[in-house]
């Protein structure tokens, strides 16, 4: 039963991800495992999938290449259940994990295992998919694997690395065009191109990507013109590059890095600075320019006395940008002057070494991590006239320099009870130093003879350095009712450190301001499922129960006597929770000539404290896929849906009408037709085939102000799509 159950898990893996490689033994290792790289895969096990009892999905490379839809690497996550896109603009947004927004700090975003944390509402800007080979999803709790902002879940970008050439005794390079495409409904273009090596021992890839765009047309008509979604335009560049040397003792030394500049525009929607009703009414909410530095060095030793590898690796992340809200032409409101927001020196760096072991029938994950955010400077905001003048002819001081360090310890153990039953077990435990500046905020400053000025000064001042912790937990189990049907159970108990919500501030309308006295939050998970695998098919069905304790949100607006203006802070609103059922599936039939898969996902949330459902969470959608492969081509077609939204919290939003999105799209494979173009494909794709009108249930709005194109912002136009890639 045991060497069955594996050999059913390898099969299933290989026809439900297609993971491809040109090379035998990383191809072996993709097949079993959540990621190549076993210091980067998300379930710190090596199990396969199926025998996991955390509820993880996998983007493949196939799927990213293949994407038509207009977006950044939010659209891709959309075939995921209970995984939405937040949009904001062209590629701007957030992402919704089942019924929480990411700008909010419930869905921990990672490279490579590394958190790619800071500035939540920008983090996925940076992001091109053609740069990845896959992106790994856990649905639901990982913090007991890896902490803070995992309450929801986790998506972990995986880098690619060269497969050119390894083994091979002298180093060789060559230079592909990993990608090239246009895109109809806002004249967008984009590319990536890569340089691959390998051999002596040496891997190399070095990728430059680009992306610019307009704005995008949108369904609606005026005049017998579609009317566009001004200020959605942006333009992106990416280099990166993933360099690694093995010694004939099986260790790899490694390096990685990354560059990015965008310029992004939030046309509506989004979360914080940009929830106001957006360019319809005259407000322009931009990122002009956004720059992230990264690099990573580490090492991977295979075959240890006392362990079967061991991961070592340390990195930085730099980034700035200049947050810009125009507003002199605004018609919402009476605030005619334009804030610029700098938001420089921002940096993380941390260390993690990760070893993975066998005893018995253990298979145990465990290690040791260290993340610090480092802000010396503090945020700084311009206002500025209509002509760009400086309106006070000084720069105010939004927030205190401020550092945050985690100090983590991490187990995990996959323990094989018996051949049809596995349990896991993980706990971790993180210790929070944070400390606060002297250099005081401008409001401290502009009247210290305040009551209430004077008091949150003091505040600050005696909460200089600031001790928090946790220990987190998970329990799972999976157990094989049959060979091919199996019941999974997991209990998990969270946390989520209140730090970055304290001193955060945003130019938005109305502004966020600092809450020094907020609380941790904490939150109890329970998932209950079953799943039903074979060689060829594969389908979950899955509910779950997520319980929130002193829950950290966005208060109601309130009159700031400090600043002498309307604001909003985060606060502890006390208990919720979010209760819901996902089902996936993927069939292959005919030997893969047909291929069908499918998501669905149910929602349902409430504030229990306050008596009402929490915002923004989409009760009902799902999309279905249907792919045809032949030998020269391939069609696919996509249909997604979201029912009407109806249990609102109405202080934040309005009832939305469900609707219904086609998408088409077919592949033409060059190999068939020359054999030097083996793997190169043409692809032409038609997303929201009928023009249909929607703004997607979890896209934030100011309903204060009356529907327009970006209140709540519209998804685009009917676009045409024409795609060059290579699936090396």
């Amino acid at each position: 039963m045991k060497a069955k159950t594996l050999a059913i898990s390898a099969t299933l893996l290989s026809q439900i991800y297609a993971l491809e490689s040109q090379n035998v033994e990383t191809h072996e290792l993709e097949r079993v495992t959540v990621s190549a790289n076993k210091g980067a895969q998300i379930g710190l096990s090596s199990l396969p999938l199926e025998l996991q009892s955390r509820q993880i999905s996998i983007v493949s490379k196939d799927t990213l290449l293949e994407k038509i839809s207009l977006g950044g690497a939010q659209t891709a996550l959309e075939s995921v259940p209970s995984v939405l896109y937040s949009r904001s603009g062209g590629v701007n947004g957030q992402i919704s994990v089942r019924g929480q927004n990411s700008n909010n700090g419930y869905t921990l975003i990672m490279i490579d295992g590394v958190p790619f944390t800071g500035r939540s509402t920008l983090d996925f800007n940076v992001l091109d998919v053609n740069q990845f080979d896959s992106i790994e999803v856990i649905r639901g709790s990982a913090g007991s694997l890896y902490g803070n902002y995992g309450i929801n879940g986790l998506i972990n970008f995986r880098s690619r690395k060269s497969n050119y050439n390894l083994g091979g005794k002298d180093f060789k390079a060559t230079a592909r065009l990993r990608s090239l495409e246009y895109q109809s409904v806002n004249n967008g273009v984009a590319g990536r191109a890569e340089i691959l090596g390998g051999g002596g021992g040496w891997d190399l890839l070095v990728g430059v990507s680009g992306r610019i765009g307009g704005d995008y047309l949108t369904p609606i008509q005026e005049g017998g013109k579609y009317l566009k979604a001004k200020n959605s335009n942006y333009n992106a560049f990416n280099l990166d590059f993933n360099v690694g040397y093995t010694t004939k003792s099986n260790t790899r030394y490694y390096a990685q890095g990354r560059y990015s500049s965008i310029e992004s525009h939030r046309a509506g929607g989004g979360a914080g600075v940009s929830a106001a009703p957006g360019s319809s009414y005259g407000i322009y909410v931009s990122e002009i320019p956004l720059r992230e530095y990264y690099l990573r060095l580490g090492a991977l030793k295979k075959n240890l006395s006392f362990a079967n590898s061991m991961d070592i690796y340390a990195y930085i992340r730099h980034w700035d940008t200049d947050i810009w809200n125009y507003r002199s032409n605004s018609t919402y409101g009476a605030s005619k002057t334009n804030i610029q927001q700098q938001v420089y020196n921002n940096n993380i760096a941390g260390f993690k070494i990760i070893f993975d072991s066998t005893a018995g029938k253990h298979s145990l994950g465990y290690g040791v991590e260290i993340v610090s955010a480092i802000n010396p400077r503090g945020t700084r905001q311009i206002f500025h006239n209509g002509n760009g003048t400086n309106a006070t002819g000084s720069v105010n001081i939004a927030a205190r320099p401020s550092t945050n360090t985690d100090f983590a310890l991490f187990v995990k153990d996959d323990w094989k009870v018996f051949d049809r039953w596995i349990l896991s077990g993980a706990i971790r435990g993180d210790y929070f130093l944070s400390t606060v500046g002297k250099e005081r905020m401008s409001s401290e400053n502009s009247n210290p003879t305040n009551s209430t000025q004077a008091a949150l000064t003091k505040q600050l001042d005696d909460n200089d350095i600031l001790h928090s912790g946790a220990i987190t937990g998970s329990l799972g189990s999976v157990w094989f009712i049959t060979d091919y049907i199996s019941n999974v159970i997991n209990l998990s108990h969270n946390f989520k450190d209140s730090y970055s919500y304290r001193y955060s501030v945003s130019a938005g309308n109305p502004p966020t301001m600092i809450n020094p006295t907020l609380h941790p939050e904490y939150s109890q998970t329970a998932e209950l499922g079953f799943r039903v695998h074979t060689d060829n098919h594969y389908a979950s069905l899955v509910g779950f129960f997520t319980y929130y304790h002193d829950k950290i949100a966005l208060g109601a607006t309130y009159f700031d006597s400090i600043l002498q203006t309307n604001a909003r802070k985060y606060q502890n609103i006390g208990k919720a929770y979010i209760a819901g059922a996902e089902l996936e599936g993927r069939h292959s039939f005919l030997d893969s000539m047909i291929e069908l898969g499918y998501v669905l996902a149910y929602n349902y949330g409430m504030d229990i404290s306050n008596h009402k459902p929490i915002a923004y969470i989409a009760p009902l959608y799902g999309n279905l896929t249907v792919k045809f492969n032949f030998d020269r081509v391939y069609f696919g077609i996509v249909q997604r849906f979201y029912a009407d939204k109806w249990r609102i919290d109405n202080t934040q939003e309005r009832r939305s009408k469900g609707y219904m999105m086609s998408d088409i799209y077919a592949g033409l494979k060059l190999g068939a037709f020359k054999h030097n173009m083996k793997d190169m494909e043409l692809i032409f794709g038609v997303s929201n085939l009928f023009n249909t009108i929607g703004r997607n249930p979890v896209v934030f709005e100011e309903i204060k102000a009356s529907y327009s194109i970006t209140n709540p912002l519209v998804e685009p136009a009917r676009n045409f799509t024409l795609k060059y890639v290579w699936k090396y």
